[in-house]
């Protein structure tokens, strides 16, 4: 880092800023999950970078306003998480798409997708994306659900473990994250 880039602690204070300018830095340090001692460095720093200014309400209180600077930092910022976010979902679909047609190939025609959350909407999508005329799939939230014995259970939550009648159990976190 060039110094002149915020750090994601940083982005956190000028987000919390924007949200309320006469925050305290203590709720700053609460908010932000970081020691009140850090607020102050990262207030401090921010301050002098130009992207905070401080005003004085009274000997007690202060106000805290971001500058255009300060606003411009945290819309770029914003900007390339996002970029990164998207970059790693589309990664993460991707693999997703190479497990469901490793088991294409061997044949496998009918998955359920078990779970209910992000995951299992990635899962589902990438499922789509493939298009695939000749595949069945459906979507349950609980094991109990899965009537099928021949099937792919591409499982999305950590609490489900395989069980007996179905003998192809993918479970996507130990695959995309492994």
């Amino acid at each position: 880092m060039d110094g002149k880039e915020i750090t994601d602690r940083e982005l956190k204070i000028i987000e919390e800023i924007a949200k309320n300018r006469g925050i305290t830095q203590r709720e700053l340090s609460r908010k932000a999950g970081i020691s009140l001692g850090m607020v102050n460095i990262s207030l401090k720093r921010l301050i002098r970078k130009g992207y905070v200014k401080v005003k004085g309400m009274n000997k007690r209180s202060l106000e805290y306003i971001l500058t255009p600077k300060g606003f411009s930092e945290k819309a770029k910022k914003s900007y390339r998480y996002f970029l990164n976010t998207l970059d790693s979902l589309k990664k993460m679909k991707e693999k997703i798409q190479s497990l469901i047609l490793t088991e294409y190939t061997k044949g496998a025609r009918n998955f359920v997708i078990l779970g209910d959350g992000e995951l299992a909407d990635i899962v589902e999508m990438s499922l789509k994306s493939l298009a695939f005329d000749d595949v069945k799939y459906k979507r349950v939230k609980d094991k109990g659900q899965i009537k099928e014995k021949n099937c792919v259970v591409l499982s999305t939550q950590e609490k489900y473990r395989k069980i007996p009648q179905v003998k192809n159990w993918i479970r996507i976190m130990d695959k995309i994250t492994g």
